[in-house]
């Protein structure tokens, strides 16, 4: 029983990842209490249907909070800062763990797409389709990028638009024990009462 359980959280927690994280982090709980208790008692996974209404229902918040496309272009290529309405999206999007991977599939896209333009205008297509016959090399950089440096371009703009403080999620690993330390030695001096990193509770 305790197996089927923890499968069932478990099921319930990935279908929760449609919702934006910060959201996870405060109201998540309440949502798997509610989607286990759907399931019932004996159920192994969570019920498709409550799980389809759950990525309906996430996927429609990203989509009312995502940024219009020429702020987002410019912050996706450029680092550039996005209105404040769209600050805490920004924050969600740098802590995010893939956004090494969406940051280099945004320039790849640009490129492939500007490229062809230009090789279309110029009546030379053949050397934009060699271009992409090379998609393997491209695949094998953007994996290179994300496992060497899968935080820098997070904690460039963190720093640039965010704060001086980078949080323990964007720093190397060696370095996150002190930014929990520091997090906490804020709290103590400030009597701030915020919610805390995944990784001060883990």
């Amino acid at each position: 029983m305790g197996d089927s359980r923890t499968l069932l959280e478990q099921s319930a927690r990935l279908w929760l990842r449609a919702y934006p994280r910060r959201w996870r982090f405060s109201c998540g709980e309440d949502l798997v209490g509610t989607l286990l208790d759907l399931a019932g008692p004996d159920a192994r996974t969570v019920r498709l249907r409550d799980g389809l209404s759950v990525l309906w229902a996430g996927w429609a918040l990203r989509f009312r909070e995502h940024p219009p496309l020429l702020p987002w272009l410019r912050y996706r290529l450029f680092g550039a800062d996005l209105p404040v309405d769209y600050r805490v999206w920004m924050i969600d999007d740098l802590l995010g763990r893939l956004h090494a991977l969406r940051w280099f599939v945004a320039y790849l896209v640009l490129l492939v797409v500007s490229m062809g333009m230009f090789f279309g205008v110029v009546g030379d297509l053949d050397v934009w389709t060699q271009m992409l016959s090379g998609w393997p090399w491209w695949v094998a950089f953007g994996v290179l990028s994300t496992v060497v440096g899968p935080r820098y371009s997070a904690r460039k703009v963190w720093r640039k638009h965010v704060s001086g403080w980078v949080p323990p999620e964007l720093r190397p690993r060696r370095q996150r024990a002190e930014a929990v330390r520091e997090l906490a030695e804020f709290r103590a001096a400030s009597g701030y009462e915020g919610p805390s990193s995944p990784l001060a509770r883990g």
